[in-house]
């Protein structure tokens, strides 16, 4: 007599599924409801509405949503990890770098970390804050590295390259303001205005 085949679990991804695909897209669609509507507007059921998949399926793949809340932040920051180094790497010199970094940045404006965290925050595990932190950190981490270069380079002064990239970083979220960007014609010129800001201050004499 044949053995029964195991019954599939609830939630479980059908075997012609592909476990990563899945994953990323409800990463994906996670991340793009909590940076629109905040973490408590936002459902299980609306991540899979938008993803095509069962709440059960997300269950399948993450524990709750604070912890799909934490991988999806964490992964949004990675990603902007990734292009802002990209984008400095590729730049002739660090003020074209910046205007590069600064016009993707504004042409694609959405609720700050701090807004989103402080939301989050109540209904999140300690270890999964000290994820986020240590992600948006590596960012800030970056920025100094580069902005030490300047400084090496001569074209910065002397100053604390931390607190240089947390200025800079602060000034991106001038994108988020009702209207900001409106007055601008374009994020590319609204990046200059705030690249040549911070430069005034952060350029060497």
């Amino acid at each position: 007599m044949p053995e029964k085949s195991a019954k599939r679990l609830p939630g479980r991804p059908r075997q012609a599924d592909t476990d990563t695909t899945i994953h990323q897209t409800i990463i994906s669609a996670a991340a793009a409801l909590f940076k629109e509507y905040g973490y408590e507007s936002v459902s299980l059921q609306q991540i899979g509405n938008q993803c095509g998949v069962s709440k059960q399926t997300i269950y399948y793949h993450f524990a709750s949503k604070p912890e799909l809340f934490k991988v999806a932040m964490t992964t949004m920051l990675h990603n902007i990890r990734t292009v802002t180094a990209r984008l400095l790497d590729e730049a002739d010199h660090l003020e074209q770098g910046l205007l590069r970094l600064a016009e993707a940045r504004l042409a694609n404006p959405h609720a700050e970390i701090v807004t989103m965290m402080r939301e989050a925050e109540k209904f999140l595990e300690e270890e999964q804050i000290l994820a986020i932190r240590e992600a948006e950190q590596d960012i800030h981490d970056l920025l100094a590295d580069y902005f030490r270069l300047g400084m090496n380079q001569q074209q910065l002064r002397e100053e604390d390259p931390l607190f240089l990239a947390e200025t800079f970083s602060t000034l991106m979220l001038m994108g988020n303001r009702d209207n900001a960007s409106q007055r601008y014609e374009s994020p590319l010129i609204f990046g200059q205005k705030l690249v040549a800001l911070f430069l005034q201050g952060a350029r060497a004499t």
